[in-house]
């Protein structure tokens, strides 16, 4: 009777063993389902940015990571090389332009979500940061203590464009184009001219409020009548719709916000008479 006794509260024990474990497991594949359930985490975008928005964007997004909790990583090229990425797979959510072409020619091309949207106008600038006196505005170029001036490349770069228009409307090109050095970007234009590389650039009005270059040098604005209005775009990439729709529509709306608004009018934009 005792061995029968013994037998069958081991039975009882291992029983209860099997009931712990069958509820461990049913537990554990509750929660494995619940995951696979649960709706994506768009905790990070990925933009790409022209150079000459670089220093706004770097603004912009941390006031959009403190209103939705979602971290923003910026790409900064020039348009042209932004746009030559995209073309080849780069994991951008975002795009915005220094021009409108750009992302025209990727929407035509089936690369993105609906037609590209204007957000603000750049201007162009004269800007030195040595003793080069700007105040005559292009025809300082002419002057011989100026040997060299840099302009970002028209092939790839909006601004670069618009300074061999403004180049060619004034007359001067013939003149000083024995002492022009192409960078890739503004953002290397601006480089060019902070290291002392040239002593000149055609840049973008942003890099006056720049928390680094701001303080330096001087600068006259272009006339705008000298080049075509540089349109800057946005758009959301195919890439962005189908990895982050939600954070990438949110971006996009927040770029049209007044807190945006602000900093933007702050680096020197414009904005478009709809966003006013």
């Amino acid at each position: 009777m005792s061995n029968f006794v013994s037998i069958f509260s081991t039975l009882i024990d291992s029983a209860q063993d099997v009931i712990k474990i069958k509820t461990l497991v049913l537990a554990l594949m509750v929660s494995l389902v619940a995951c696979n359930n649960a709706p994506s985490n768009e905790s990070q975008l990925t933009i790409a940015v022209a150079s000459n928005m670089h220093s706004a964007m770097e603004d912009i997004a941390m006031q959009f990571t403190q209103k939705t909790g979602i971290s923003v990583q910026v790409s900064s090229a020039s348009s042209g090389v932004l746009t030559a990425q995209i073309r080849q797979g780069a994991p951008f959510d975002v795009f915005l332009s220094a021009n409108m072409a750009y992302p025209k020619a990727l929407y035509q091309q089936g690369f993105t979500d609906g037609r590209p949207k204007t957000y603000a106008y750049g201007s162009l600038i004269l800007w030195s940061v040595g003793d080069i006196d700007t105040s005559a505005g292009l025809a300082a170029l002419t002057q011989s203590n100026v040997k060299n001036f840099a302009i970002a490349n028209p092939e790839t770069a909006p601004y670069g464009i618009a300074a061999i228009q403004a180049l060619e409307g004034s007359g001067l090109m013939s003149e000083i184009k024995n002492k022009m050095v192409v960078g890739e970007s503004v953002g290397q234009v601006n480089q060019y001219v902070s290291s002392g590389t040239v002593q000149v650039g055609l840049t973008s009005t942003a890099v006056l409020f720049s928390s680094t270059l701001g303080s330096k040098g001087v600068s006259h604005k272009i006339d705008n009548d000298l080049y075509e209005p540089i349109e800057q775009g946005i758009v959301i990439l195919k890439m962005g719709l189908n990895k982050n729709p939600e954070a990438s529509k949110l971006f996009q709306n927040f770029m049209f916000s007044p807190e945006t608004g602000a900093v933007l009018i702050e680096y020197g934009f414009s904005l478009p008479r709809d966003s006013l």
